[in-house]
C-alpha cells in the first residue's frame, strides 16, 4: 500500500503540464499568405502570431469575462488566393472548431474569407480589408479594424491641401479592390484640394511593361504621380520609371514598405506612402510591439502591416474582457461595446462593423521612414523630389 502511494505521489509531480491541457482555451483562426504575391507584405507573420500567442499567453491568457484563457491560434497559408482562402476559413471553423477569426491580408482574400464566417455565424475580424464592397453586404459577425479605403488618404490630401504646391495629379492604379477603393476616395479627396487630375489609367495586376503609360506621364508632366497598387505593381512601375528619368515633383505610392525602398535604392528616396506608425511614436503599446518585432525577428519598416496585426490583438485583449461568454453574440457585443488605445491611434467600431484607423502620409527621408503629417504627430517635415 505504502509503494502504491509512493508511486502516486512521484506520478504527481509530472501532472502540472497535463493540468495545463485543461484550462480554458480561446482558439483563433487565420491564414497568412506565406506563399503567393502577398508574402511579400506578410509572409513570415506567423512568426508574429506565435510569439504574440507565446507572450500573452506568459502573462496569463486573455481574460473573458471573469475568466482567463490560454489562447491558441490556428494558422494556414492561403497562398494569396481567394479560392484557398475560402476553403481555409471553411475548414478553421468546421474542422478546427475555432472561437473567433482574424482576417487575412488584402481586401479580395478578406472578402472571400468572410463568407464562410458569416454563413456558418462566426465572429469576424478585420484586419487588413478595407473595401467598401465588403462591407456593403451587410454581414452580422463581420468587424474590420480600419476606416474604409476610401479615407486612406485623407490625411495626405490635407497636408497638399495646407502646402498648396501640388496643382496637378496623375493616377496609376492597379485593378485589384483596395487599390481601386483607395484610388475612388483618393481622386475626391484631391478635387476637395483643389488639385486638378490629369490623367488617370486602371492597369491590371499583372502587368509587367508600364512604357506607354510612362511616356504618356513624361508628356504631360503632373506635379504628382499617385500610384494606387500592392507593393509588387509599385515596384515594377518604379523600376521603369526610374529607367525611363520619370521624375515628378512627388511619387505617392500607397504601399512603399521597406522591401520596395531596398527594390528602388536610391529612386526610393522622398517617396510618399502610408503608414500607421514609426519608431519614435509614443502610441499606447509602442514598446511592447517594439520588444515583439525584435523577438520575432522581424523590421516593422519591411512589414509595415505588422503594426495593424498587433492593433487586432490589442482589440482582442481589451474587448473579452467584458464578453459573458465565448459564443459568437457574446464577442461580437463585447468588441462593439468598447473604445480603444492602439498602437495605431484610437478606435471603436461603426455601425456597419468598420473601424476608424487611417495611416498617416510617411516619407522615405535618407533611407528611413518618417511621418509627415500631421504636424501633432510628425517625426520630419515633408520634402518634394525637386
Amino acid at each position: 500500500m505504502r509503494r502504491v502511494f509512493i508511486l502516486i505521489f512521484l506520478s504527481s509531480l509530472f501532472w502540472p503540464p497535463l493540468l495545463k491541457a485543461e484550462e480554458p482555451i480561446f482558439k483563433v483562426g487565420m491564414t497568412i499568405s506565406m506563399s503567393g504575391p502577398f508574402s511579400q507584405e506578410v509572409g513570415p507573420f506567423k512568426d508574429l502570431v506565435k510569439t504574440w500567442e507565446k507572450r500573452v499567453n506568459q502573462k496569463g491568457g486573455i481574460e473573458i469575462g471573469s475568466k482567463r484563457h490560454r489562447v491558441e491560434f490556428v494558422v494556414y497559408d492561403d497562398r494569396s488566393d481567394q479560392t484557398a482562402v475560402r476553403a481555409a476559413y471553411e475548414r478553421l471553423i468546421r474542422s478546427d472548431k475555432v472561437d473567433l477569426l482574424l482576417g487575412p491580408y488584402s481586401s479580395p482574400l478578406t472578402f472571400a474569407s468572410s463568407i464562410p464566417a458569416e454563413e456558418m455565424n462566426k465572429p469576424f475580424l478585420a484586419i487588413c480589408g478595407n473595401s467598401p464592397k465588403i462591407y456593403e453586404r451587410g454581414y452580422k459577425t463581420l468587424l474590420g479594424i480600419l476606416d474604409l479605403a476610401p479615407n486612406y488618404t485623407s490625411n495626405y490630401w490635407d497636408m497638399l491641401k495646407s502646402e498648396e504646391k501640388i496643382k496637378t495629379v496623375a493616377f496609376v492604379i492597379e485593378d485589384s479592390m483596395h487599390p481601386k477603393s483607395v484610388y475612388t476616395g483618393s481622386k475626391d479627396l484631391s478635387e476637395k484640394s483643389n488639385i486638378k487630375t490629369i490623367y488617370e489609367e486602371i492597369i491590371p495586376s499583372n502587368t509587367h511593361d508600364f512604357s506607354s503609360t510612362i511616356f504618356k506621364l513624361k508628356s504631360l508632366n503632373p506635379d504628382l504621380i499617385f500610384v494606387s497598387s500592392n507593393v509588387h505593381f509599385a515596384i515594377s512601375f518604379m523600376k521603369q520609371a526610374k529607367e525611363k528619368d520619370l521624375n515628378p515633383m512627388e511619387f505617392h505610392c500607397i504601399h512603399h514598405s521597406g522591401i520596395f525602398r531596398k527594390a528602388l535604392g536610391e529612386y526610393a528616396e522622398k517617396v510618399v506612402g502610408q503608414m500607421y506608425w514609426v519608431k519614435g511614436m509614443k502610441t499606447k503599446g509602442s514598446e511592447e510591439f517594439d520588444e515583439l518585432m525584435k523577438e520575432a525577428q522581424l523590421d516593422p519598416y519591411d512589414y509595415p502591416w505588422s503594426v495593424a496585426y498587433f492593433a487586432a490583438f490589442q482589440i482582442l485583449e481589451e474587448g473579452l474582457k467584458s464578453a459573458r461568454g465565448k459564443d459568437t453574440q457574446a464577442i461580437l457585443e463585447a468588441l462593439k461595446a468598447n473604445p480603444y488605445e492602439t498602437l495605431c491611434g484610437p478606435n471603436s467600431f461603426s455601425q456597419i462593423g468598420t473601424g476608424k484607423i487611417n495611416p498617416m502620409p510617411s516619407q522615405i527621408q535618407e533611407g528611413t521612414y518618417q511621418i509627415v503629417w500631421p504636424k501633432s504627430l510628425s517625426t520630419a517635415r515633408h520634402l518634394y523630389r525637386r
